[in-house]
């Protein structure tokens, strides 16, 4: 398997099918609908390609031979098209569980949600943080984990800040989204790391693995979902009819 046989089989379908049925339904979900499935997709390429350079120069993982069809920067071109695929592949997911709801009303706003986010945001500063530095300290074994918490956490904190009026008024449909997603992603990356697609550093990991996947890339997946989803939401819920009720 190639890299782009790993788009073909596990990404491009199902995100073009998802996207599909995400706009047929945007008489029910509003005028957002392109906005939440295709905004988060450029920020996530300019947030993730530097980062992913550094891992791929650092052998934190790199591709297979001739696997790719060529790199920029070091950095496969089917990578960034995956940056670029997944918030797509998942934020189309999120709008189609959401078309399913009766009613759909702007989520309120009000002092105690706030607070909740702001609370909430902060834990997860703290915790990528709090734990990644001391993992990149560690070195070694704890240095894949460290890149992502570093890197993941602060910026979910902070969209959970904007978005979480949204995630916890359609929290239902924003866990169902990024559990299935994570779910298939892992076992997608699962099949492409045993066809030698793209190798996990041992050096730099933990060696613990989910299901035969290494740890840190569920964590991966669970994390960059977690950004899609309230990105996703943050884009989307501002073009929803105001109520205090839905």
């Amino acid at each position: 398997m190639t890299y782009l046989g790993f788009h073909l089989i596990f990404i491009l379908g199902p995100t073009a099918l998802l996207t599909i049925a995400a706009l047929r339904r945007r008489g029910r979900l509003g005028s957002r609908v392109p906005a939440a499935l295709f905004g988060v997709a450029p920020v996530a390429v300019l947030f993730t390609a530097r980062w992913d350079q550094y891992l791929i120069a650092n052998r934190v993982w790199w591709y297979g031979e001739n696997r790719v069809i060529g790199t920029w920067f070091g950095v496969p071109y089917e990578e960034y098209a995956f940056m670029a695929l997944q918030p797509i592949l998942t934020g189309a997911l999120l709008l189609v569980l959401l078309a399913r709801r009766c009613v759909l009303h702007r989520p309120a706003s009000d002092a105690r949600t706030r607070l909740i986010g702001v609370v909430v945001g902060v834990a997860a500063i703290a915790l990528g943080l709090g734990a990644g530095v001391p993992a990149l300290r560690a070195g070694g074994s704890w240095t894949y984990v460290g890149l992502i918490m570093v890197w993941a956490l602060p910026a979910c904190g902070a969209l959970f800040m904007g978005a979480w009026s949204g995630l916890s008024l359609y929290a239902r449909e924003a866990v169902t989204a990024w559990a299935a997603a994570t779910l298939y992603l892992c076992v997608a990356d699962r099949i492409a790391i045993g066809a030698g697609v793209w190798t996990i550093g041992a050096e730099t990991s933990t060696g613990w693995l989910i299901g035969g996947l290494p740890m840190e890339e569920a964590l991966f997946f669970a994390l960059t979902n977690l950004l899609v989803v309230a990105g996703a939401m943050l884009f989307f819920t501002p073009g929803l009819n105001p109520s205090e009720t839905s």
